[in-house]
């Protein structure tokens, strides 16, 4: 199935659970919360056991309102010009961070000054280089093996 054919609702599963392998193989632990509250998709325990609530995007993505509430929410988001596969960039970045970068680029504009809010479809070459630093990269590229019980 390619994935113009899947609904929102398998596009959000598909990428939550791309998100979860990178996140692990990152060295995160996930958790899922029993309930969607103030914007918190996962919660990520990071190898220094630091506990981070996280919405998860399709594209970069800030809104005031929504999840600068508390100073506490990170963004999770894919590359959204690349092709939907294991393998795509994800970023993880703090969403006040990500704010105060969106707002010194696009503050100026209505849509920023009515909703406090933006979205971006692409990664410019500028904000790309601004999230370098927030890329979810695997902590190794080997994938561990498993012995069957039996062998």
């Amino acid at each position: 199935m390619k994935h113009e054919e899947l609904t929102s609702n398998e596009v959000e599963a598909v990428n939550r659970a791309e998100a979860t392998f990178l996140l692990i193989r990152a060295g995160y632990r996930v958790y899922r919360p029993e309930v969607d509250c103030d914007g918190e998709d996962l919660v990520v325990r990071s190898r220094d056991g630091i506990l981070h609530p996280v919405q998860q995007k399709s594209r970069p993505t800030v809104d005031l309102k929504r999840y600068g509430k508390d100073n506490s929410l990170w963004m999770l988001f894919p590359d959204p010009k690349e092709a939907v596969t294991l393998g795509r960039k994800w970023f993880l970045v703090p969403h006040n961070k990500l704010y105060e970068w969106m707002q010194d680029k696009h503050g100026h504009t209505p849509y920023w000054i009515e909703n406090e809010a933006w979205h971006d479809p692409t990664i410019s070459n500028e904000l790309g280089k601004f999230l370098e630093d927030y890329k979810v990269e695997p902590v190794t590229t080997d994938l561990p093996s498993y012995s069957s019980p039996n062998s």
